[in-house]
């Protein structure tokens, strides 16, 4: 069970990580306003030679391969509630790091989602 926990929490640092990088990454290269060829290029370049855009890729990817791995020693039925476990991580990241406002309803709404995680953690 415990290398079901640790993989677990790879699989949530990594994917709060990569939410994290991804956003900041976005919000660096700017908005998409056109879809004239030539200004898509231009974004393209911008996105492709983002350190945090790459950064998050790989933080996606290591997510992905947790996944499948939990996903072979552990019941679906778990593992996927498990993984909202990244909606606390992303939230104290986008109030600390990305600076952004987090509501109170936000915050009691991510309480419940830590109280039927620690519900679904209990043996059966």
């Amino acid at each position: 069970m415990i290398k079901i926990w640790l993989a677990l929490i790879v699989l949530v640092l990594a994917d709060s990580a990569g939410n994290l990088f991804l956003t900041r990454g976005m919000k660096d290269v700017g908005a998409i306003s056109t879809l004239n060829p030539r200004e898509l290029w231009k974004v393209l370049v911008k996105v492709l030679s983002s350190p945090l855009l790459r950064m998050g890729i790989i933080c996606m990817a290591i997510t992905f391969f947790m996944f499948i791995a939990l996903l072979s020693w552990a019941d679906l039925s778990f593992i996927i509630p498990a993984t909202a476990l990244t909606e606390p991580v992303n939230m104290l990241g986008t109030k600390y790091i990305l600076k952004e406002k987090v509501t109170k309803v936000r915050w009691i709404s991510t309480f419940l989602i830590c109280v039927g995680l620690v519900l679904i953690s209990l043996p059966a």
